[in-house]
């Protein structure tokens, strides 16, 4: 008998301590988190993109701007690059000396403090490139620019004859994701 009422005795302080105020709560948070699954690093992209298709017979002016933030959650920065240039198989770069207007894709990528991160300079076809910055030993925080000045033609009737270019800059951050919490990149 004497050691049924110690079981119950103690089952009953059990019962009590655990269903008493801030007690009882901080044992049911640490039940709740010891069943949590873990959290995990996971990398999700960013992407940044400028296009232009020239689409006027005349050789027309392009400019345009744009920034991206980049902090210490970057871990990679890509950067794809196409350009078509009608005709520059042909006459390649001397459209200048022909009709005195240059046909180009400028584009540069500068960081926060104003150095030239990235740049390209073409009057000519290039077949898509990425090119892959890891940062050493990291990248300089803030916002990112991306500017692009281009001059280029085309035709609208058929399609057939269009200068045009395209730029994607995709910045790879790492993000620390809890269990039932909603996706780092939502």
């Amino acid at each position: 008998m004497r050691s049924k009422s110690l079981v119950v005795f103690l089952l009953m302080t059990l019962m009590l301590s655990s269903l008493s105020g801030c007690l009882g709560l901080l044992q049911a948070r640490e039940t709740i988190e010891g069943m949590r699954d873990d959290v995990y690093s996971v990398s999700y992209p960013d992407k940044v993109d400028m296009a232009h298709t020239f689409t006027t017979i005349t050789v027309q002016p392009y400019a345009n701007q744009t920034s991206f933030p980049v902090d210490e959650t970057v871990e990679r920065i890509e950067i794809y690059f196409k350009v078509g240039m009608s005709g520059s198989d042909q006459i390649s770069c001397i459209d200048e000396v022909l009709t005195s207007e240059l046909r180009y894709v400028r584009a540069e990528v500068t960081t926060p403090s104003g150095i030239s991160f990235w740049l390209r300079d073409v009057c000519e076809d290039v077949t898509p490139t990425v090119d892959t910055f890891e940062p050493s030993p990291e990248f300089e925080s803030g916002d990112w620019m991306l500017n692009v000045e281009a001059r280029g033609w085309g035709e609208n009737t058929i399609g057939a004859f269009q200068d045009n270019f395209i730029i994607v800059i995709t910045v790879h951050r790492i993000c620390l994701q809890y269990p039932i919490e909603p996706p780092c990149d939502a």
